[in-house]
């Protein structure tokens, strides 16, 4: 039998403009599934019944239509569910989240947070981190729920270390679309953008999970 450690749950910017809005306006179809398939996963989640568990998401300062939750989440998700404005890749920014992280989690004795959404390579990343480092002398552990979060299907591409370095300095600068890496050092360690992320989160004490049990939270 699995033991309950308190949890909080974090989701980030599960929004239109990531699956069928301005940011995914220049990206191909396929390049977006795994980010539609995290945000499916998170709203099955927030379609069960987690019960008390606090929940907050947040979201990117986008305009129109581009700010509100995907159709999968949106349809799940109370028009009152709490949220913070992100306007930066780091949840440490938005107004409200060192707050309710003290309301909601610490005064309450919850001394695990889960997050999930999107990408995993930026702003899942950063936000982990950053809270891990910000609390983690307050006793909170951050973990990450890979099944919840998404990144661009590309950002899974292996590349040799060179590649690695101009990628995580500047981004893809050519065939987007399809960044394999075709320099043709043979024997060095390739390794992706995802893989790479995931790295840096757990060399910050995030705990790193392909899916967290959350068959005993359920009620």
């Amino acid at each position: 039998m699995s033991v309950q450690r308190p949890i909080a749950l974090l989701l980030i910017d599960l929004q239109r403009a990531f699956v069928d809005g301005i940011w995914r306006a220049s990206l191909p179809d396929e390049d977006v599934q795994p980010i539609k398939k995290s945000f499916e996963n998170c709203a099955s989640l927030l379609g069960s019944d987690l019960g008390k568990i606090p929940i907050l998401m947040t979201r990117c300062p986008f305009q129109g239509n581009d700010f509100e939750l995907c159709d999968s989440v949106a349809s799940v998700v109370d028009k009152y569910q709490p949220y913070v404005i992100k306007p930066s890749t780091s949840v440490m920014h938005a107004h409200g989240f060192r707050q309710w992280v003290e309301a909601e989690l610490l005064q309450k004795e919850i001394n695990t947070l889960v997050i999930g959404g999107c990408t995993t390579t930026s702003c899942v990343r950063v936000s982990s981190t950053r809270t891990q480092k910000t609390f983690a002398n307050r006793g909170l552990q951050v973990v990450v729920d890979l099944n919840l979060c998404g990144a661009r299907k590309s950002n899974y591409v292996r590349r040799c270390p060179s590649c690695m370095d101009l990628y995580m300095a500047i981004g893809d600068t050519h065939s987007s679309k399809n960044p394999r890496c075709t320099c043709g050092n043979d024997g060095v360690e390739m390794i992706s953008p995802v893989e790479k992320a995931i790295q840096c989160m757990r060399d910050e004490n995030v705990e790193v999970v392909d899916s967290f049990e959350w068959k005993p939270y359920l009620n």
